[in-house]
């Protein structure tokens, strides 16, 4: 039978959720629009802060149009929103997947810092992120919900390897989980403004070297020594 108005080949462009293939290509071009804005502020943000940037300068480096990045960011300041909650979900990302190694959380605490270091020294938005919440432009709230977060983290590995007995019977795990949130913090603050952030993982790894024979078991140590 002859298809004089094509329905044949309409059907065969729509997928099966019913949902037309061109709209899902305007979807993925406007989700990939968006990242190239966040990528582009993040980027300049950690080279010059949130006031030192400018629209003009991220728009360029971006390559989209100027309607295209009001549309998705009307201001600059939904664009450090943008890149602080890309940031979180990097360390989100961080969590689940160390979740999945089955490594001890002590030993997975470790690791995990390891990995923030390298996502704020390798990743531009990640060390964008962390120099907008170290920037006075960016509100109390933003913040305080990172510290928060950051602490939080912390403090789940620090218990569980309490729970685990690996850690010292003097070792107080809510004490210990703000002091190390706190070094990680003040040790990449003071490696940002110093333009220093090459030695910001052999700092990381001095603390360590400092804190696990005060706070972790013999047995602990020994099996570390032992697998590295």
């Amino acid at each position: 039978m002859s298809d004089p108005e094509g329905w044949a080949d309409r059907s065969a462009s729509v997928p099966a959720t019913g949902r037309p293939r061109r709209a899902e290509e305007r979807h993925e071009q406007s989700v990939a629009t968006r990242n190239a804005i966040v990528a582009a502020a993040a980027q300049r943000f950690a080279e010059v802060g949130y006031h030192g940037a400018t629209l003009s300068e991220i728009l360029s480096r971006s390559g989209v149009t100027k309607g295209a990045m009001y549309f998705h960011f009307p201001h600059k300041e939904a664009m450090a929103e943008a890149v602080i909650a890309a940031t979180d979900a990097i360390w989100t990302g961080l969590l689940v997947e160390l979740k999945t190694r089955g490594w001890d959380p002590l030993c997975t605490l470790v690791v995990l810092t390891e990995r923030v270091v390298d996502a704020v020294r390798l990743d531009p938005v990640a060390r964008g992120g962390v120099r907008l919440l170290n920037d006075a432009a960016v509100t109390v709230e933003q913040g305080a919900a990172h510290d928060r977060f950051a602490e939080e983290a912390v403090a789940t590995h620090v218990w569980a390897a309490a729970e685990a007995g690996m850690l010292r019977p003097s070792v107080d795990a809510a004490v210990l989980a703000r002091q190390i949130a706190t070094l990680m913090a003040g040790h990449h603050l003071i490696c940002e403004r110093s333009g220093t952030l090459d030695v910001l993982p052999a700092r990381v790894a001095a603390m360590w070297d400092v804190l696990l024979p005060l706070i972790a078991t013999d047995d602990w140590l020994a099996e570390r020594r032992v697998s590295t």
